[in-house]
């Protein structure tokens, strides 16, 4: 399916030229000059508002019309009904005694503010129910909530409309579930853009969705400066230039499209609500934001498994003095005793480059911590796993050689450099591997581990993108383990308390204690990890995929995986295909119990010695132009992708709450016994 831009029109300069007017109607009509709702795909079909909806709209502009006459009209629709009297019965209205019927209602809060109540609702109700699969409905309906209470309270303190501006702030994105349900493919690549949600959108389409939800809130009928601070939410600075609009609900309405959320439009949002700070005295909002968190904790249905807006933005804070430090490490090019030379790769926990030893003049893979996602208990941990890891001897495992602190603060260790791929690359570029071959390279993650696990030390995130092949020591196809940010010490944590260690590793290689009680993990689950590595390694694809990360992860829980040969379509000797699967066996208590257990069955499979050193100096010799361009950096799988629960909701409050409800790998096995074929 085709998203670009040809699909859904080329008009380039929408709400592109600021217009200085007192005249919302005549802002609203400039600002949407040209635009039109024709511009979008044909098969995006917009809401559409109920007749109850329309005629009540109308009614409401004759100022001949009595309260009955619009009770009646809108009684007729029991949705819209029950939406005005929960609202003017809600604690926002503070109505001494409880309101029963809509003339009531309208007595209460007066004809102009029903029907923007009405129009809310009604909207609301229309895109209700549309999943997007990009983020958590019921996360996306949190964020609308945090920006409308935000947008309140500013409102409140420049003594404007509020529930003209709460209204704005929930309705400003009201569309983009229904959008990016329909063009996932491209606000997919929206998160790696550094642009603004409405420039990508605008860049991509000819339109952004903040024109759209004007457009449709206009026709509609809904109030003019209402429509305006919709379609102005993305526009912070043109608001500032214009004093009458800086006195109306728009700077409220725009500070909360800077607010932090599942799904991050403004790359900038920090440094908005930096300006508008300076720009508007009385304006704190970190104090506002404890005050939304106050307000959403009162609510059980809002507040559960929810991180503070606070927490949230000093996750934020964190972020841009961390790009400022890394900013000031990188431009002078040292750390430590170490050259950096070139960046080699980014992860979750951060970034790493080629450097060189100043005296020995050796070259090393150093990575940069990225502090927004170490505290400082962490850095103790971290620590104490470094000095741990660097004990390791085994040839197959990353060697240790350095570790400290920069003196702007950033924790950054010094590793083995090696000159090679990935499995991910490999099997990306050479597609699945011969059995022999995977035999070996299995073989050689199992001599790391043994050692790692003899230390007490789980892997927890053992994955093809943490597995190196490269030549070592005259030695081809040398497998090196990677990346021990996530090992867990065994004995580090007790039963029921995920507090240091919650869900953590990779959706696609996560076992399914991992997902459910990861607190339990131990060597097993490094086990379930590496079986699932040589399923991708036999197959060409992961054991399981999926639209969003629950979607993996209940899968990782409760589906069964299909045989390698099958997935495959090619036949795969029966010893070693019975390995991985009892590697991805949901009960740990079936799968190897060691990791030298495991090493015994690959060596009695009957392809066990096929890869020799011979066959693997010809693939290397017979390959170096496909190796180097395998060598270069490619857009990685967000599924593949280290997550923890820490990160700002990668794997979100909602979404594990979701996960928790899913049964344990043992409940699962003891619900299929009894069941034909099981």
């Amino acid at each position: 399916m085709n998203e670009s831009r040809t699909d859904v029109g080329t008009r380039d300069e929408m709400m592109q030229t600021p217009v200085k007017s007192d005249d919302w109607t005549a802002v609203r009509q400039e600002a949407l000059e040209g635009a039109s709702l024709a511009q979008l795909p044909k098969r995006i079909r917009l809401p559409v508002i109920p007749q109850a909806a329309i005629r009540f709209t109308h009614l409401a502009e004759d100022p001949a019309v009595s309260h009955a006459e619009l009770a009646e009209t809108l009684e007729t629709d029991s949705t819209l009904t029950t939406e005005l009297l929960r609202y003017v019965n809600s604690a926002k209205v503070g109505a001494r005694q409880r309101i029963h019927s809509v003339r009531q209602a309208l007595a209460a809060v007066g004809i102009r503010r029903s029907k923007t109540l009405v129009l809310m609702a009604a909207l609301q109700n229309a895109v209700s129910g549309i999943d997007s699969p990009l983020f958590p409905a019921a996360l996306f309906q949190r964020d609308n909530q945090e920006r409308a209470l935000f947008a309140r309270e500013f409102a409140r303190m420049l003594g404007v409309d509020e529930e003209m501006a709460y209204t704005a702030g929930m309705l400003q994105d009201l569309l983009l579930p229904f959008l990016t349900a329909e063009l996932p493919t491209t606000y997919r690549r929206f998160s790696s853009s550094k642009m603004s949600l409405s420039e990508f959108e605008q860049e991509e389409f000819g339109w952004n969705h903040a024109a759209v939800t004007g457009l449709l809130m206009a026709e509609w009928g809904f109030p003019d400066e209402l429509v305006c601070s919709v379609i102005f939410h993305h526009r912070p600075q043109d608001i500032l230039e214009n004093d009458h609009w800086r006195q109306s609900t728009l700077p409220a309405v725009a500070s909360s499209a800077a607010l932090p959320g599942i799904f991050e439009q403004m790359p900038s949002g920090l440094e908005i609500l930096l300006n508008y700070q300076e720009e508007f005295d009385r304006f704190r909002f970190i104090e506002i934001a404890a005050h939304v968190d106050e307000m959403i904790g009162e609510e059980d249905r809002l507040g559960r498994h929810r991180i503070p807006l606070c927490e949230r933005l000093g996750t934020m804070a964190m972020n841009r003095l961390e790009h400022r430090r890394h900013d000031v490490v990188v431009e002078a090019r040292r750390v430590g005793n170490y050259t950096l030379e070139k960046e080699v790769g980014k992860g979750a926990m951060g970034v790493v480059y080629r450097a060189r030893h100043d005296m020995l003049e050796r070259p090393v893979a150093l990575k940069l911590l990225n502090a927004a996602s170490v505290s400082p208990e962490t850095i103790v941990r971290f620590e104490k796993e470094v000095q741990l890891t660097s004990r390791l001897t085994s040839p197959n495992t990353i060697g240790i050689y350095d570790y400290g602190v920069t003196p702007e603060g950033l924790f950054y260790y010094a590793m083995e450099y090696l000159d090679g791929m990935t499995l991910r690359q490999l099997v990306r570029h050479h597609g699945p591997q011969p059995e022999g071959r995977v035999i070996n390279l299995l073989l050689q993650a199992c001599n790391s581990i043994i050692e790692s696990h003899a230390h007490d030390l789980i892997h927890r995130d053992l994955k093809p993108e943490n597995l190196m092949l490269s030549n070592r020591g005259g030695q081809f196809d040398v497998l090196k383990v990677l990346d021990f940010g996530l090992a867990k010490l065994m004995n580090d944590g007790r039963p029921g308390d995920s507090s240091h260690y919650g869900l953590s590793g990779t959706p696609l290689y996560m076992p399914p204690e991992a997902v459910v009680a990861p607190e339990t993990v131990d060597e097993r689950s490094d086990l379930y990890s590496l079986g699932a590595v040589g399923y991708f390694l036999l197959t060409g694809v992961p054991v399981f995929e999926g639209d969003s990360v629950t979607a993996i992860l209940r899968k990782q829980v409760e589906a069964m995986p299909i045989p390698p040969s099958v997935r495959g379509g090619r036949s795969i000797d029966s010893e070693l295909q019975s390995i991985i699967m009892d590697c991805l066996e949901k009960d740990r208590r079936r799968r190897p119990e060691s990791a030298r257990e495991l090493v015994m069955r690959l060596q009695r499979c009957r392809r066990a010695h096929e890869w020799t050193q011979i066959k693997a100096q010809e693939w290397w010799d017979g390959n170096v132009d496909a190796i180097e361009r395998a060598r270069r950096p490619e857009e990685t799988d967000p599924f593949a992708k280290t997550v923890c629960q820490r990160d700002t909701e990668c794997v979100s409050a909602a979404e594990t709450n979701r996960v928790e409800r899913i049964p344990t790998p043992r409940e699962h096995v003891e619900s299929r016994e009894g069941q034909p074929g099981v």
